[in-house]
C-alpha cells in the first residue's frame, strides 16, 4: 500500500512539474492610458501563427498587468502603435517592463503590406545582469554590428536563393579567419554563463551568421547543428538558422537521384513513403529534425505548383494522425489551418468583434445563412459608394443573406460618426478588437469581399463587388445546391 501511494505522489508530483505555471507583466506608463495591450506568442516558428495569450486596458492611471501561463522560456509579444514590443518571460516569474514612447501608426500604415515594425526588447525596471532578457538585449547590441560587417557585403550583391550554389567560388576568395576572429571577440562577455536557453541561442546565431558568411555550405551545418541534436521549438534563434539552413529543402531534394520518389509519395498520398524516402538522404536521420524538415517543405510547397494541393492537405492529415510529439503536431495542425484558411470549401478566420451596440459578433453567429463579408474604411470612396448597393442587395435578400461590413478606420468614432448619419441596417463591427484580422484575410485594398456558406464554409474567395456580377454568381451558387 505504501508503494502504491508512493507512486501516485510521485505521478502528481511530475504533472505538476510539467504543468504551466503563471507569469505576471506588469508596469506604469500614463502615456498609454486607455490603450489596450494584447500579447501574443507564436504557436510554432515556421508558419509564425499567432496566438493571444492575455490582452488588458491601461488604466487612467497608467497601470496595467498582465498574468498567464506558460510551460517553458516563452517569447511574447504586443504590438503598440508602430513597435512590436519582445520579451522572453519564464515560469513563475514576474516582470516590471518598461514601454517605448508611443508612436501610433498612420492610416495608410494599416493597410500597407511592407510596412514594417519596429522591434524593441522590453526593458525592466528590476535591472539584473543575468536576467535573460538582459543577457539577449547585451548580446544582440554586440552581434549585430558584426552581423553587418559580415553579411552585408554579400547579400547585397546577391540573391539568398543563389548564396550555397556561390559557396565554393566564395570560399575561395574569401578570408574567413576574420570572422571565426569576431565570433570570439562577440563571445568574451558571455563565455561564463550558465543559463541554457542563452547559451544555445548564441550558438544559433554564431551558426546563422556563418551559413549567411558562406563559410559553411548547408550540409555542412546541418550535420554540426542540427542533425541528432534536441529540437528547440521555442528558441528564436535556431529556429531561424533551421529555416534558412532547411529552406526550400524539397526543391534541392527534387533534383536527385530520387526526387521521383518524392512526387509519387506525395501525390500518392503517403507519408510513410515520404519519411523513408527523404531519411534515404543521411542528412536528416529519422527522428524529430525529418519530421520538421517534412511539415516545412509542405508549408512551402503549398503555395507552388509542384504538388497536389489535396494530397499535400492528405499528407498533412496523415501526419497530424499518425505523429504523437505534441510541438510537431501542433506544427501540423498550425500549417494545416494557416494553408487552407481561405481555400474555398473551407473555414475562414473566425473572429470576435465589437458592433455599433457593442456587442461582440462572432462569425459563428450568421450560420444558417449566406455571408457576404465585406472589408472596407469609411475613408474610401470606392466603400462609401458601394454601401449603396449592398443596401439593395440587403433589402433583397436579408432572409438568405447576412451583410458584414467590418470597418478597418483607426478610431472607431470614424464608424460611429458615419452610421449616425446613414439609415443602412445591416451589420457593421470594428476590426480594433481583434487587429490580426487584417493578416488573417489577406487585406490589402478597400473593399475586399469574401462570400461564406450557411455552413461556414468559403464559397468564394474573394467574392466579387457587388458592381461585379455578385448578384448573378450568387444566383448561381444557390441554383447549383437546389435552394431557389
Amino acid at each position: 500500500m505504501r508503494k502504491i501511494s508512493s507512486i501516485i505522489l510521485f505521478v502528481l508530483f511530475a504533472s505538476q512539474s510539467y504543468a504551466d505555471k503563471n507569469v505576471t507583466v506588469f508596469g506604469h506608463d500614463t502615456a498609454y492610458a486607455g490603450v489596450e495591450i494584447v500579447l501574443n506568442k507564436y504557436i510554432e516558428q515556421i508558419t509564425n501563427s499567432e496566438s493571444e495569450i492575455a490582452r488588458c486596458i491601461v488604466a487612467k492611471d497608467g497601470s496595467f498587468s498582465l498574468s498567464f501561463p506558460v510551460k517553458d522560456i516563452t517569447l511574447v509579444f504586443a504590438y503598440l502603435g508602430i513597435y512590436k514590443v519582445h520579451l522572453f518571460v519564464e515560469p513563475e516569474k514576474s516582470y516590471e517592463i518598461m514601454l517605448p514612447p508611443r508612436e501610433e501608426k498612420e492610416q495608410n500604415d494599416f493597410l500597407n503590406p511592407y510596412f514594417t515594425y519596429t522591434v524593441v526588447y522590453l526593458g525592466t525596471k528590476q535591472y539584473d545582469e543575468n536576467e535573460l532578457n538582459i543577457l539577449i538585449r547585451m548580446f544582440n547590441d554586440g552581434y549585430q554590428p558584426y552581423y553587418n560587417k559580415h553579411i552585408l557585403d554579400i547579400t547585397d550583391k546577391k540573391d539568398l536563393s543563389q548564396l550555397d550554389k556561390d559557396n565554393a567560388h566564395i570560399n575561395k576568395t574569401k578570408d574567413f579567419s576574420t570572422l571565426d576572429k569576431d565570433i570570439t571577440q562577440i563571445e568574451k562577455p558571455f563565455a561564463s554563463c550558465q543559463n541554457k536557453f542563452f547559451n544555445d541561442y548564441r550558438r544559433y546565431r554564431y551558426g546563422l551568421l556563418r551559413q549567411l558568411a558562406l563559410e559553411q555550405k548547408s550540409k555542412s551545418l546541418s550535420d554540426e547543428y542540427f542533425k541528432d541534436k534536441p529540437v528547440l521549438y521555442n528558441n528564436p534563434a535556431y529556429m531561424e538558422m533551421f529555416n534558412k539552413v532547411y529552406d526550400k529543402y524539397f526543391n534541392h531534394f527534387s533534383q536527385g537521384d530520387k526526387g521521383k520518389e518524392l512526387a509519387k509519395n506525395i501525390n500518392e498520398k503517403d507519408l510513410k513513403g515520404l519519411q523513408k524516402t527523404l531519411s534515404s538522404d543521411n542528412v536528416l536521420g529519422k527522428g524529430e529534425l525529418l519530421n520538421l524538415v517534412i511539415l516545412k517543405g509542405l508549408f512551402e510547397e503549398f503555395y507552388d505548383d509542384n504538388y497536389s494541393r489535396n494530397s499535400m492537405l492528405a499528407v498533412l492529415d496523415s501526419f497530424i494522425a499518425q505523429v504523437k510529439i505534441l510541438p510537431l503536431n501542433e506544427l501540423a495542425q498550425s500549417i494545416r489551418n494557416k494553408t487552407t484558411k481561405l481555400l474555398v470549401g473551407f473555414d475562414p478566420p473566425d473572429f470576435k468583434l465589437y458592433d455599433r451596440d457593442s456587442n461582440i459578433v462572432s462569425l459563428e453567429n450568421f450560420k444558417g445563412k449566406y455571408v457576404y463579408l465585406n472589408f472596407c474604411s469609411c475613408y474610401s470612396y470606392t466603400c462609401l459608394n458601394e454601401f449603396v448597393m449592398l443596401d439593395n442587395l440587403h433589402q433583397k435578400y436579408k432572409d438568405k443573406l447576412e451583410i458584414v461590413t467590418i470597418i478597418i478606420d483607426e478610431d472607431v468614432n470614424v464608424l460611429k460618426s458615419y452610421l449616425s448619419r446613414s439609415n443602412y441596417t445591416w451589420k457593421f463591427l470594428y476590426f480594433g478588437h481583434q487587429s490580426s484580422i487584417i493578416k488573417d484575410y489577406d487585406i490589402r485594398a478597400f473593399p475586399t469581399y469574401y462570400l461564406v456558406d450557411p455552413q461556414g464554409k468559403l464559397v468564394m474567395s474573394p467574392a466579387p463587388s457587388p458592381g461585379e456580377d455578385f448578384e448573378a454568381r450568387l444566383f448561381q451558387v444557390m441554383r447549383a445546391r437546389g435552394e431557389i
